[in-house]
C-alpha cells in the first residue's frame, strides 16, 4: 500500500511546494469549472510534472539546434511559466463557460421550485424536486447541496455553500436572496418568480448589448486580421524591391531585371540597405501582436473579459499569417509576370 501511495504523495508534495498565491486560485478555478476530481493537489502535481518534463525537453531541443545555453534556459523558463499561464487561462475560460450554462437554466429551475412551493411543498422538498438532469452543470450544484442537507446541515447553509462552487454572480446573488427569504419567513415562491423574471430580463439586455457591439468586433477583425496583414505583405515586398534597386544603383551597375527608366528615378541618390529578412521578421511579429490583441479586444467587447478572447488568438494569428504570406506570394507572382520585372517594356 505504501508503494502505491508514493506517487500520489510526490504529486501532493510538489503541489504544496508551489506558492499559495498560485495554487489557491487554481483550486478555486478547478472547483468553478467542475473539474480536477476530489484531490486537487494531486491534479496540480500532475500538471506541474508535465510542465517540468516539457521544459526539460524544450531546453534539450533548443540547446541541440541553437547551441546556446542562454536560449535554452529561456526556453525552459518560457515553457514552464507559459504553461502555467496557459493552464490558468484555460481553467478560467472553462469556469466562465460553466457559469454561463448555469445562468442559462437558472430561471427555469427557480420557476420550477416556485411551482413546487405553490403546490404545498416545503422549501427543502421543493428544492430536491427541482433537480433535473436537463439542468446539467446547475444540477451538479443542486446535488451537492442536497447531499449536504441530508448530512445534517440546514437548508440555508447548504444553499450558501453552493456559492463557493461557482463564480456566477447572478447565481450567488440569487442564492443569497433565497437564503435571506427563508430566514425571514417571506413568501418564497414570489421571491423565486421575481428572481427568475429579473434573470430573464438581464439575459435579454445582455443579448441586445452583444448584438450592438458585434459590428465593432467585426470591424476590428477585418482591420487587424485581414487588412493589416495584407498591407504588411505588400509593403514588405515593395521594400525588398527598393532594397534591390538601392543595392544596384549604389554599385553603379544596371540590373537585368529592372527597366532603365525606373533606375533613373534613383540615379541621383543612394538608397539605404534594408535587410528583407529583417523586414519580414518585423512584419510577422507585428501581425502576431496585432491579431492577438484584436482577439483579446473582441473578448472585451463581446463578454467584458479579455480572457474570453484567448481561445480566438490561434485562429486570428493563423488567418493573419496566412494572408500575409499569400499576399507576398501573389504580389511576387504578379511582378514576376509583369513588364516591370521582365524588362519587356520601357518607361
Amino acid at each position: 500500500m505504501k508503494q502505491r501511495n508514493t506517487p500520489n504523495n510526490i504529486r501532493v508534495l510538489i503541489a504544496n511546494l508551489l506558492p499559495k498565491k498560485l495554487t489557491v486560485p487554481m483550486k478555486e478555478e478547478f472547483i468553478y469549472a467542475q473539474m480536477g476530481g476530489e484531490n486537487l493537489d494531486n491534479t496540480i502535481g500532475n500538471i506541474v510534472i508535465a510542465l517540468i518534463i516539457g521544459s526539460i525537453i524544450g531546453f534539450i531541443l533548443v540547446l541541440h539546434f541553437l547551441h546556446s545555453p542562454l536560449y535554452a534556459a529561456g526556453a525552459l523558463l518560457g515553457v514552464f511559466f507559459g504553461g502555467i499561464l496557459l493552464v490558468r487561462s484555460l481553467l478560467s475560460m472553462f469556469a466562465d463557460s460553466v457559469a454561463a450554462k448555469i445562468e442559462k437554466v437558472l430561471p427555469d429551475m427557480l420557476l420550477l421550485m416556485a411551482a413546487n412551493l405553490r403546490a404545498g411543498m416545503i422549501p427543502e422538498n421543493s428544492f430536491i424536486a427541482s433537480m433535473k438532469p436537463e439542468f446539467g452543470k446547475l444540477n451538479y450544484l443542486l446535488n451537492k447541496a442536497a447531499i449536504e442537507t441530508q448530512a445534517g446541515k440546514t437548508f440555508s447553509e447548504a444553499l450558501l455553500e453552493m456559492n463557493e462552487m461557482t463564480n456566477s454572480e447572478f447565481f450567488r446573488d440569487s442564492v443569497r436572496i433565497i437564503s435571506e427569504g427563508i430566514r425571514s419567513g417571506a413568501e418564497l415562491h414570489l421571491i423565486l418568480e421575481n428572481l427568475a423574471s429579473n434573470l430573464l430580463q438581464n439575459e435579454s439586455i445582455r443579448n441586445d448589448m452583444k448584438a450592438q457591439v458585434k459590428s465593432y468586433s467585426l470591424f476590428i477583425f477585418i482591420a487587424a486580421t485581414l487588412a493589416g496583414p495584407l498591407l504588411y505583405g505588400v509593403s514588405s515586398f515593395l521594400i525588398g524591391i527598393l532594397d534591390q534597386v538601392g543595392a544596384t544603383t549604389s554599385s553603379g551597375t544596371s540590373p537585368t531585371n529592372l527597366p532603365t527608366g525606373t533606375l533613373g528615378l534613383f540615379s541621383g541618390f543612394t538608397l539605404p540597405h534594408i535587410s528583407v529578412t529583417l523586414v519580414i521578421g518585423i512584419s510577422v511579429l507585428n501581425v502576431i501582436i496585432t491579431t492577438a490583441s484584436s482577439a483579446l479586444l473582441g473578448g472585451i467587447l463581446n463578454t467584458g473579459k479579455a480572457k474570453n478572447g484567448i481561445k480566438n488568438i490561434p485562429i486570428y494569428v493563423l488567418i493573419g499569417l496566412g494572408i500575409f504570406f499569400m499576399v507576398r506570394m501573389g504580389v511576387s507572382l504578379f511582378f514576376a509576370s509583369s513588364s516591370l520585372t521582365s524588362g519587356s517594356a520601357s518607361f
